[in-house]
């Protein structure tokens, strides 16, 4: 558990250092991050740099707009100064689409639908930072799922970023969310995997951390570069290309979605069959988040394969990853919001058996036939109608004693015996409350399944299903 917990704070600080480095506060550059430009070093380059700007204008008295534009250019990624896009000189060409172009591709851009992103993106983080101080619920749960929306909210903060050309201006986002490219699956199937079998974090579950780890050693000299050398990069003058080891990381990222995929379609499947009718809002919401993340991870491969075809429905495809994306973290913020007990559900302690049971004299082969007899206890005779059904009356009717009952029902249910009756009734109840041919009241029911007062039925009820009686058949309408 403290191997997770220290990941989780490792990723949390990755997270921040690149939010504080994108305004160049761990930057040991002198430049201004507010405009940064590329320093000319020699007098060759800085008369270079002048000749094609005085180029570049006399092309534009001579009426030769395409010459101009592509010494603009010139002087542009040999300076990285934008603000000549701003010379009054050049507005009498702001309708020549190749300016068009020049101008969309180097000035910040900021509309309607990168303040939504953005926007959303920020929603995401305050969503994390409230998950994670929730108390009296499954902290490592929270953590998953607070890493997940973080995730995508860094993505979409820094997507918002790069296509605004907000980047120009603050270099060091250069890559910013990169380092995530092999989180979103790991994160996702551990997530299912801790509410569906409140999984304990083992050491070797670490590896599924190295392809991370490999990409940050890799990409350590380029997040070290200057602002200045970061700048070049993106205008693709610079030591690095544009995109470093684009296609790797995406055949990764590609093949890392899809396996953590399947397998979290796996475990939601084995889950699903058994948790439908106890818990079937925490079912929807598990199927909901798979389909949200499979429409990204289809999309991000039309993308990609679009990309290296260089078709122009690459757009759409980018926007499709934009708005599930947006959509996950707002669905989950609003399930946060509305029924956290849901999304991550209650705290389930882990019950140290082999400790407990150590000295038992029951063998592997007598407990699973007591195992199977409990079972038609509970299923076919239904003892748990009972209302004052013990622990000593399930063991007479094992033929043991109350100790191996006892370790019986904690080994295989993992449960106590109080839980197992518990649990038996309400999904009983469940049932009746779903059919009620006989339209009986919510307490006929309570005493038909063995409680003997409303109270403890709502409350053991509330235990198992995180709804009341009164809710669960209120959304059981609302579905038919």
């Amino acid at each position: 558990m403290q191997v997770l917990k220290n990941t989780f704070r490792t990723v949390f600080i990755l997270t921040l250092f690149f939010s504080l480095s994108s305004f160049g506060i761990f930057s040991s550059d002198d430049s201004n991050s507010d405009n940064p430009q590329i320093t000319l070093q020699t007098e060759e380059e800085k008369l270079a740099a002048l000749a094609y700007k005085n180029k570049s204008l006399e092309y534009l008295e001579d009426g030769n707009e395409g010459l101009a534009i592509e010494n603009l250019e010139k002087y542009i990624l040999a300076t990285g100064d934008f603000t000549v896009l701003k010379n009054g000189a050049y507005d009498y060409i702001y309708d020549n689409p190749d300016f068009i172009a020049l101008k969309d591709k180097y000035e910040v851009k900021f509309g309607v639908t990168s303040f939504i992103y953005l926007y959303v993106g920020l929603i995401g983080f305050f969503i994390a930072f409230v998950l994670n101080l929730r108390r009296k619920t499954d902290r490592v749960a929270n953590g998953l799922i607070g890493l997940f929306v973080l995730m995508h909210s860094f993505f979409l903060i820094h997507t918002t970023l790069y296509v605004s050309n907000f980047t120009y201006t603050l270099p060091h986002t250069q890559n910013m969310s990169t380092f995530l490219s092999f989180m979103y699956g790991p994160v996702l199937y551990f997530y299912f995997k801790r509410i569906t079998e409140n999984y304990k974090f083992k050491k070797t579950d670490l590896i599924h951390l190295l392809p991370t780890l490999g990409f940050i050693i890799v990409f350590i000299p380029i997040y070290s570069l200057s602002a200045e050398e970061k700048l070049k990069v993106m205008m693709g003058v610079g030591q690095y290309e544009p995109h470093p080891y684009i296609w790797y990381i995406t055949a990764i990222k590609i093949i890392s979605l899809f396996v953590y995929g399947y397998f979290t379609f796996m475990l939601y499947r084995k889950n699903a069959k058994k948790s439908a009718k106890i818990t079937p809002k925490k079912v929807r919401l598990q199927r909901t988040i798979m389909i949200i993340h499979s429409v990204y991870a289809v999309s991000y491969v039309l993308y990609a394969f679009i990309f290296i075809q260089e078709n122009n429905f690459k757009d759409a495809a980018s926007s499709l990853q934009f708005v599930a994306m947006s959509f996950l973290v707002l669905y989950i913020g609003y399930i946060a919001y509305a029924n956290p007990q849901v999304l991550v559900g209650t705290v389930q302690t882990l019950k140290k058996k082999v400790v407990k049971y150590k000295n038992s004299g029951l063998t592997p082969s007598f407990s699973s036939e007591l195992k199977e007899e409990l079972v038609r206890l509970l299923e076919v005779e239904k003892v748990y109608r009972q209302n004052s059904i013990k622990l000593e009356t399930i063991a007479e009717r094992l033929g043991t004693t109350r100790h191996n009952a006892s370790q019986v029902i904690n080994e295989h249910f993992d449960l106590n015996f109080f839980e197992l009756i518990n649990k038996y009734r309400v999904e009983e109840a469940m049932d009746l409350l779903r059919s009620n041919k006989e339209n009986l009241n919510i307490i006929d029911i309570a005493y038909e399944v063995g409680y003997n007062n409303k109270v403890t039925f709502n409350k053991s009820f509330k235990r198992f299903s995180n709804l009341t009686p009164s809710q669960f058949m209120k959304l059981e309408r609302g579905v038919a």
